[in-house]
């Protein structure tokens, strides 16, 4: 296991909460630094909802780290939850699971940039809103 302190990510690489998502959870994409030691972050999921997620493509993720080690998260029906999402220092300490290829990055900052800055709880609240719509 290889945990990581904040301040030592950098963009594309796929973390777990050790102590909250320790069993379950999703893991989070490292997107920049925000009031540290807070960051900004994306989500993968690998169930598809629709209109909420987007399909990932193995293209997205490097199998290696820079020192050769593999991967513990590569694609594996890994889908973008559609978010661009606060996320808060407590939630760690964070394993460092994986890492985005170039191609995963691009592709993770064209789908959320535009998206407004949100919590998890604003997230649901949204999205459970968009579903009451239809």
């Amino acid at each position: 296991m290889k945990l990581i302190e904040i301040e030592n990510c950098k963009v594309g690489y796929i973390l777990k909460g050790y102590v909250n998502h320790k069993n379950k959870g999703h893991y989070i994409i490292f997107i920049k630094s925000y009031h540290f030691p807070d960051f900004i972050g994306a989500m993968i999921s690998t169930k598809n909802f629709e209109n909420k997620n987007v399909l990932m493509s193995e293209n997205h993720f490097n199998e290696t780290f820079e020192d050769g080690t593999n991967c513990k998260i590569i694609f594996y029906n890994s889908h973008l939850v559609l978010a661009k999402l606060h996320k808060f220092f407590d939630m760690g300490p964070f394993e460092l699971c994986g890492v985005l290829s170039e191609v995963g990055i691009k592709f993770v900052e064209d789908n959320i940039n535009m998206l407004d800055l949100e919590n998890w709880e604003q997230y649901l609240e949204r999205t459970s809103e968009n579903n009451n719509e239809k």
